[in-house]
């Protein structure tokens, strides 16, 4: 008791709240530079969570909230199906993915909504971070113009960190961060700031044409359309509501036009299209998606109820691959690019009803829905799920959660 008393006369409320500010900064810069990073902040905002309210205090207030309670059947789900997977060393693997699901929700139990000083400051570390290492990427691209663009024509991307779904899906949830702090005039120092974010948004919306990354351009695409018709219908706007949908409808054209990474892209996926159909798969960037997303039904279907089992998956996935195309080479046997058909195939019917379940329910609960980021965010990574696995890699977990619960946590109390 009296050690923590002692923590908490050190760390008063305030600086308590810039320390989780900045261990979420850290989490934020480990998504583009450093896994390791990213992991160690996680821990910190856990040490620091039970060192300033005691274990005692955090367990009793986690397990009063259910949005939270909820967050581990994403790891139990995976961790069950141990129970007849035959290769645990994969599903060990999937294991610690899941970890997260256990230990962050507990971090956040018991940390009050920050205030609004520090969360503008959080908005700004997500949105900064983003914003340089684009810059980056950007630069790399100038530098490489003409082969790299003309590499999308193969089915190629610009170089970015990790996984180029998951980067450009936190670019697309930067830009509605940016839309929020000008729209509710949250700065952090000036009002001078509203022109930095206007710049922010349009940097960071052409910046995800460049890029070029259809799942997070349709992300980003699916967003707006839900402010526009919220802008119609709730703020019965529409004679300027008209005007904006006809802007919306023209600009996708307008950046086929002007951008040429999205031409080629676009070109290289009509490629693509005419090559499957024809029966040509090997190589082809869309074909290959496709195949193991009915490699991950027809494991489905053979294992209804429970799945085949984590560790199993990649050699069911093999399995098929063999049987039905045997002339794709290893490096296109590829594990279902589907978030939802990955946990029908490794969980079953059972494992995809909770796994929706937990999803959902944090959206539900304490009037979430209410709150036009918090449904954006969610439509963000529900629409990336019917072309990525999104949440099966660290990144992917640790965007969805990290941001999940600072926005549970800020908003639950309005």
């Amino acid at each position: 008791m009296s050690k923590d008393v002692t923590i908490k006369r050190f760390l008063s409320e305030d600086n308590f709240q810039w320390l989780i500010v900045i261990c979420c900064t850290l989490v934020f810069v480990g998504f583009v530079c450093s896994r390791a990073i990213a992991s160690v902040g996680m821990f910190a905002l856990l040490v620091l969570s039970l060192l300033y309210n005691g274990s005692g205090e955090t367990f009793k207030k986690y397990f009063q909230r259910k949005e939270l309670l909820v967050l581990p059947l994403f790891f139990l789900i995976v961790f069950l199906s141990g129970i007849y997977s035959e290769d645990k060393t994969s599903w060990m693997n999937w294991v610690r993915i899941k970890l997260p699901y256990l230990v962050l929700p507990i971090a956040f139990a018991s940390i009050k909504k920050l205030e609004e000083r520090k969360f503008i400051a959080l908005l700004y570390g997500f949105v900064v971070t983003l914003f340089i290492s684009v810059a980056v990427v950007l630069t790399n691209y100038f530098f490489n113009y003409i082969i790299i663009t003309e590499s999308f024509l193969r089915g190629n991307a610009i170089p970015m960190p990790y996984s180029h779904i998951r980067y450009t899906l936190m670019i697309a949830f930067a830009f509605f961060c940016s839309w929020f702090l000008w729209e509710k005039k949250y700065f952090l120092f000036s009002v001078n700031e509203k022109w930095l974010q206007l710049f922010l948004l349009v940097f960071l919306f052409v910046v995800l044409h460049i890029l070029s990354v259809r799942s997070s351009l349709l992300a980003l695409y699916v967003g707006v359309l839900f402010l526009l018709l919220r802008f119609i219908f709730v703020q019965k706007k529409f004679l300027w509501g008209a005007v904006l949908m006809m802007l919306f409808v023209a600009l996708p054209y307008s950046a086929y036009e002007f951008i040429p990474s999205l031409k080629n892209k676009i070109e290289y996926m009509k490629y693509d299209y005419h090559t499957f159909k024809n029966g040509e798969i090997s190589h082809l960037s869309d074909g290959v998606r496709v195949v193991s997303m009915q490699g991950g039904l027809e494991i489905a279907k053979q294992n209804f109820w429970l799945g085949v089992g984590a560790g199993d998956l990649k050699t069911e996935m093999n399995k098929f691959y063999r049987k039905y195309y045997p002339q794709l080479e290893d490096i296109d046997h590829k594990l279902p690019h589907n978030q939802l058909i990955w946990v029908l195939a490794t969980t079953g019917i059972i494992g995809l009803a909770l796994f929706l379940f937990a999803f959902s329910f944090p959206l539900l609960i304490n009037g979430n829905y209410k709150n036009w980021m918090f449904v954006v965010f969610h439509l963000i990574l529900f629409s990336s799920f019917f072309t990525e696995a999104t949440l099966e890699e660290q990144i992917g977990t640790g965007f969805y959660l990290t941001f999940l619960l600072v926005l549970m946590n800020q908003f639950r109390h309005e």
